[in-house]
């Protein structure tokens, strides 16, 4: 019974964006990826899960009915030129490892499946004044706090094994038939409706830092902003990701850094100095104690075992998917390494020059440069600070625990949004200076006649 539900709500998330407003499009999607986790399908081969299936037919929709704005959205993206280049050598990797035809038709699937997303969120962002996305989300935080406090203290996961068992197929890491829980004997963690702590660890650092930047906007009343807001960090310190809660702190910080006056910066400086000098000692104590989730050793060994395969073709890389293939294990978390000893690549940099090569991480790294660089430019606005803090908090998440359980997906969706956002607030800039300027000019005009 419970089972139909789930089902019965992904048709409706699906039917109300086949049927629904073309502008609410984008919110289905990104509702499809919080609920519905990667690792559940509808049929194997050819692979199709409820994300895909949204991805694509919204795609679909809008080159049939909405084609000038699809075009649109393609052509005038702020990352257009890294998202061609990151195409390219997707093309250029399975061609060169003599993938042929099958091999692009990988590649193709590689990159809508990770960056097209960043097109999708750019045309919901275009429409942020008639959606209104962050005005809903107290409802959503919410509900993920209630269930992560019931799933941190009962040490199960009820929601999960629920959402798995409504699909035909489930391909992930838990027995979904007894206790679902991610919890160590030295550390609590939660995942609710996410493949892994640290995906959802991912998603709620880059939630806090849209909800932090958009929180002055909000029509909320002022006790239910700090009650969010306070739901949001309570979640990101449940998840157990230390990752995530560096990540969210040091977005915080870039925050109050840009926001403050220059005695400000200086004394944050100041302190940020005598405090990395005091406690880098412990932190690295405390990430080289063996068998309490990643240590300095491990990342070493990983870092061997990337070198090894690295060098096997280290300009090009070995092919789409190769680790995925050839090196890990596929379940829920899609890092876990056929070699026990190695543990994960939990890091972005480790898959990336293996599967792509240097011209892949260098694709890949241009694109968030250009991203931090759109934004920085236009941190006046407020989706322009936001989408600041979620590139450059996302990145170092990549870089330090890797893109697992479609938590770049996620990211990819906040970033297009602001963008999306930021060119609408823009334009909108533009007509009333404009409006100023002829005013101007009219009563300039009047004065000397």
């Amino acid at each position: 019974m419970l089972s139909a539900i789930v089902f019965l709500s992904f048709f409706a998330l699906f039917g109300a964006m086949l049927l629904g407003r073309k502008d609410m499009a984008f919110v289905y999607v990104f509702l499809g990826m919080l609920l519905f986790p990667p690792c559940v399908y509808f049929m194997q081969k050819p692979q199709l899960s409820p994300q895909q299936l949204f991805l694509y037919t919204f795609f679909a929709i809008n080159l049939l009915k909405n084609g000038s704005a699809l075009a649109d959205a393609v052509f005038k993206h702020p990352l257009r030129i890294p998202l061609f280049l990151s195409f390219v050598s997707l093309v250029m990797t399975v061609v060169l490892n003599g993938e042929g035809g099958k091999g692009i038709y990988n590649a193709f699937r590689y990159f809508m499946e990770n960056y097209a997303y960043l097109i999708i969120a750019y045309m919901g962002g275009l429409a942020c004044k008639d959606i209104r996305f962050e005005e809903k989300w107290n409802y959503p935080i919410l509900v993920f706090c209630v269930l992560g406090i019931m799933e941190f203290v009962l040490k199960n996961n009820f929601i999960f094994p629920l959402i798995c068992k409504a699909f035909p197929y489930y391909d992930g890491f838990y027995d979904l038939n007894g206790v679902v829980s991610a919890s160590r004997t030295y550390r609590s963690r939660i995942f609710i409706t996410t493949t892994h702590p640290t995906v959802l660890g991912s998603v709620l650092c880059c939630s806090l830092m849209m909800l932090t930047c958009r929180l002055k906007s909000l029509t909320w009343k002022k006790n239910m902003k700090i009650i969010v807001w306070s739901a949001l960090f309570l979640l990101v310190c449940m998840s157990g990701s230390r990752t995530a809660l560096v990540c969210s702190l040091i977005g915080l910080f870039i925050y109050g850094f840009l926001k403050s006056g220059i005695h400000v910066r200086l004394l944050a400086i100041v302190a940020i100095a005598f405090s990395v000098m005091l406690l880098a000692p412990q932190v690295i104590q405390k990430f080289s104690v063996e068998g309490e989730g990643s240590s300095l050793s491990l990342r070493e060994q990983q870092l061997l075992f990337s070198y090894m395969h690295f060098m096997k073709s280290p300009i090009y890389g070995n092919g789409v998917r190769y680790t995925s293939k050839y090196v890990m294990e596929r379940d829920t978390y899609n890092d876990r390494v056929v070699d026990s000893e190695i543990g994960g690549l939990e890091s972005v940099v480790f898959f990336k020059l293996i599967d792509y090569g240097l011209i892949g991480i260098a694709c890949y790294i241009l694109l968030f440069l250009v991203a931090f660089y759109y934004f920085f430019r236009r941190r006046r606005f407020e989706y322009g600070m936001a989408g600041l803090l979620i590139t450059v908090s996302f990145f170092v998440f990549a870089c330090l625990s890797g893109e697992i359980g479609g938590n770049n997906t996620f990211a990819y969706m906040l970033m297009g949004f602001c963008m999306g956002a930021v060119r609408k607030e823009e334009e909108i800039e533009d007509d009333e200076d404009k409006i100023i300027a002829d005013a101007e000019k009219v009563e300039n005009e009047v004065m000397d006649a």
